[in-house]
Order: structure tokens, then C-alpha cells, then sequence
């Protein structure tokens, strides 16, 4: 079976070590980490709109810095995520993408004609509770409305 993983910044080996629990250990798993452009995107594109006006001058020297450490921190959350797969008997290739996670795990899933999308119901921030009743985030929400395939949506602690 073909799966693709959803991996956030935390929650990677237990959405593995679940997902072993489920469907076994003949599983080949993608872990997809997605590193989110959309926010930095949209707060560039207000800054160099109409009623704020700003010269493309190119990429801020701070820009590389960031996207360095996002990269680095997308690529311990996979790795981190491969090792509990291999140690669940599962074949897993690890892959750090940019975009916007709905729409990058969507065609990822598309593009590897997977069976499954594994994904939590939520990656909240650690701490904070949840503003109004426990449902599904917007990357979630995204991925059941527009997979090709079944989707396995996971609740629970992060």
C-alpha cells in the first residue's frame, strides 16, 4: 500500500507508530513535510500593495536565514519520522517540499498515485487551547475535500 504521510513540525513518529497500528508493516510510506510559503508570501504581497508601497529591491538578506531554518526543521521532523517507520517495519522515503501544505499534499498524493493520506486533524500551537469546538484545520479540511484517494484523519495530543 502506497501512503503518503502528512509530517508537521511535531507528531511525526506518532503519526507513524499509529499509522503501523492500522495497516501493518507492509506499508511503503512517502513522510511529506511541507514548508508553508503561504504566510510569508501573503504578508510580502499587503507590503507591496497599493496603500503600502515598497520597492522590490529582492530577496531580504534575513529571507535566506529563514528559509534555511526552515528546511533544517522540516528535514529533522522527517527524519525523525523515518526512523519510527523503519523501527515499525515500514519501507518510508523521506520529502521536504514548499507551498501551501493542502495544495502540495494533495498533488503529491496525485502525482505517487497513493491510497492513502495519513494527516492529523489539527497541528495546533503547543500549549494553546483550541478557540471554539475540536474539528479539523484548514490543511486538513483542504486534503479531505480534494484527495484522490481515502484519507485517515488522526486525532489526539501533538
Amino acid at each position: 500500500m502506497r501512503v503518503i504521510c502528512a509530517i508537521g513540525q511535531r507528531g511525526g513518529p506518532e503519526l507513524v507508530n499509529r499509522l503501523s497500528g492500522i495497516v501493518g508493516d507492509k506499508t511503503e510510506c512517502l513522510l511529506l513535510h511541507v514548508i508553508d510559503t503561504g504566510p510569508r508570501h501573503d504578508l510580502e504581497e499587503y507590503l507591496r500593495g497599493p496603500l503600502h508601497r515598497r520597492p522590490d529591491h529582492g530577496e531580504p538578506p534575513h529571507e535566506a536565514a529563514l528559509k534555511a531554518a526552515e528546511e533544517t526543521a522540516g528535514r529533522a521532523a522527517v527524519e525523525e519520522a523515518v526512523i519510527a517507520a523503519q523501527h515499525a517495519g515500514m519501507q518510508a522515503e523521506a520529502s521536504v517540499k514548499e507551498g501551501r501544505p493542502e495544495e502540495i499534499i494533495v498533488q503529491t498524493a496525485k502525482d505517487a498515485r497513493a491510497e492513502l493520506i495519513v494527516i492529523w486533524a489539527g497541528e495546533g500551537a503547543a500549549g494553546h487551547p483550541h478557540i471554539g469546538p475540536a474539528s479539523v484545520g484548514h490543511t486538513a479540511r483542504f486534503v479531505i475535500d480534494h484527495a484522490p484517494c481515502d484519507v485517515l484523519l488522526l486525532r489526539g495530543p501533538l
